[in-house]
């Protein structure tokens, strides 16, 4: 039996798009590793390695495990960049109400206006690099890339299931 054309042409085309899609990935990650390392830190004490930390404690106190989490880290990484942030008076600890050996991190008014000022300048620089974008092309982008990452976190998440190859 001859294969069927039209489930061959899309497979062919899965294969290439996925491809050109590896392709340019690796090319964004390179360009994101080239502007941080070339972009001043929009606040004094915080650099570009915090921002993950800062916008999960905007939302609400949190213990450096469950931060960790959030920022898919580890915790003794998050641990030594909470020391910092603390030290720039960015984050408080607070003991945690239901386990007093555990700290709450939170942000302080210093971290919250921090945040702000990354959110701003983040803003403004995006506004430059999709300058030649129309608002629904930036809106469609937004939408598969929340999907692309949504798939991406679920394929990174340990299963239950037993391994069908044996």
């Amino acid at each position: 039996m001859a294969p069927d054309t039209t489930t061959t042409q899309v497979a062919h085309d899965t294969a290439s798009a996925t491809h050109l899609l590896g392709a340019e990935l690796i090319r964004i990650a390179k360009l994101f590793a080239a502007v941080r390392h070339t972009a001043p830190s929009p606040y004094p004490g915080v650099d570009y390695t915090h921002f993950p930390v800062l916008g999960n404690l905007a939302d609400e106190p949190k213990r450096v495990s469950d931060l960790a989490l959030c920022v898919h880290s580890d915790v003794s990484t998050v641990s030594r960049q909470i020391t910092h942030l603390v030290s720039q008076g960015i984050v408080s600890k607070s003991p945690d109400p239901h386990d007093g050996r555990v700290a709450l991190l939170s942000l302080t008014d210093e971290g919250r206006a921090a945040f702000g000022q990354i959110v701003r300048t983040r803003g403004e620089w995006l506004t430059k690099v999709l300058a030649g974008w129309e608002p629904e092309e930036i809106e469609r982008f937004v939408a598969d890339l929340s999907r692309f990452a949504d798939a991406l976190d679920a394929s990174r998440r340990p299963t239950d299931e037993a391994d069908p190859s044996g």
